[in-house]
């Protein structure tokens, strides 16, 4: 194994260990603050600091007039992150060089999407991410992404699902080392360990490629992360305890020290949340 394969792999498990915006304060704007939050690596507890609590997060989700909840989407065609923050269960973060914004440069549907952008040559964190705020004890977790350039270097966290406000439960990463294809990868916190070898299915570049997660977020023995791709399972944690309680926070972006081209961006669109019942 190269140097340099050792060193960007030992680079993902440092950033997936403090990649950690939930329950930090100053990552929580709401519909009338869109601009970029800035800040040292979150992972304070909820309300410290910067700016208020969104007050919506974590509250049980539930239709009009106590119909099921049926999910949450944004497609970003309102040009701007209201879908994400109008009503208060959203998060946008960005540290460093990071920025995520809306673009009408490419898109999956209709004519905007997330572009998230980092520059991280330097060892420190970069982060550009966006995030919502649920209680929810089994749900498909989903984003679409486009990597514009194949990586020479990568080892970035592109989703997360954390427990409530200061806990990090599970990241999905992508991982590319030496000029390799990207592949996809899931580390566990509570392990502080990946829960496998990387996917056998490379992360192809230039197209659209849907990644999800269908997550049972529960103390007890049968909780479960299975991770898709394009609609096919590539990464399962096999069955244990995920999570204390329902409570998740759902990123999805970019985190990494470590990135090469820099800048490197990623476009991300389409990004739902709904029930699930995993097996």
């Amino acid at each position: 194994m190269s140097a340099r394969r050792v060193a960007t792999l030992a680079l993902l498990a440092f950033a997936c260990e403090r990649y950690v915006p939930v329950g930090y304060a100053d990552a929580l704007v709401s519909d009338a603050d869109l601009g970029e939050q800035k800040g040292s690596p979150p992972g304070a507890p909820g309300g410290a600091g910067g700016a208020p609590d969104s007050g919506g997060a974590g509250e049980a989700l539930g239709g009009a007039a106590g119909e099921p909840w049926t999910g949450w989407s944004a497609d970003q065609e309102t040009g701007d992150f209201t879908q994400w923050l109008s009503d208060l269960r959203g998060r946008r973060f960005a540290q460093a060089s990071g920025t995520v914004e809306i673009t009408e440069e490419l898109a999956r549907s209709g004519t905007h999407a997330i572009e998230a952008t980092i520059s991280a040559t330097d060892g420190e964190l970069h982060q550009a991410v966006m995030g919502r705020d649920l209680e929810l004890a089994e749900g498909r977790y989903g984003a679409w992404y486009f990597l514009p350039v194949a990586p020479q270097t990568l080892a970035a966290v592109i989703m997360k699902l954390s427990n409530g406000g200061d806990v990090d439960r599970y990241d999905i990463d992508l991982v590319a080392v030496d000029g390799e294809v990207p592949r996809l990868r899931l580390y566990e916190h509570e392990s502080h360990d990946f829960t496998s070898a990387p996917a056998v299915t490379s992360f192809p570049i230039g197209q659209w490629v849907h990644v999800e997660a269908l997550y049972r977020s529960t103390p007890s023995a049968d909780g479960r992360v299975i991770v898709l791709q394009d609609g096919n399972p590539v990464l399962d944690s096999g069955a244990r305890p995920t999570a204390k309680d329902a409570q998740v926070v759902f990123f999805c972006g970019i985190s990494s020290h470590d990135v090469d081209p820099a800048p490197f961006r990623v476009f991300i669109d389409d990004v739902s949340i709904a029930p699930a019942s995993l097996p």
